[in-house]
């Protein structure tokens, strides 16, 4: 059975909402010097990577970024309530520790995303 979502969880960001939870996060990680196009609301077949909440694809040599984040009515049963502004952070932190990520050491790339996804909670929590 799946899990029905609170109110709060069932809360659809409009691209506008979207666009300004970004800038508000591109000043706080010192992230402005990047060109982001941020995609809410997205289908789980418009990811790339499966079963995500969120994905970031990149490009850090021009320093150019697509975040996608997943339309809460695709979230399904997780243990984690959805949270859009979280995985926005999170996404957004991807872009800070790319140069750590896919170091062909598959337990350091583990960690820096467990970190990654730490440090999202913690900066949220701290609003």
């Amino acid at each position: 059975m799946e899990k029905k979502l609170t109110p709060e969880e069932r809360k659809v960001i409009d691209k506008k909402q979207a666009r300004k939870l970004l800038k508000k996060w591109q000043k706080r990680l010192r992230l402005t010097d990047w060109d982001i196009v941020i995609r809410p609301n997205s289908m789980p077949d418009n990811f790339v990577l499966q079963s995500c909440v969120g994905e970031c694809e990149f490009q850090e040599v021009s320093k150019t970024a697509v975040i996608r984040i997943l339309r809460p009515d695709g979230y399904g049963d997780r243990v984690m309530p959805f949270n859009f502004e979280k995985t926005l952070v999170h996404e957004l932190l991807h872009l800070k520790f790319n140069l750590l990520e896919r170091s062909g050491n598959d337990f350091q790339d583990r960690y820096v995303h467990q970190l990654i996804d730490e440090l999202a909670k913690a900066f949220i929590e701290s609003e």
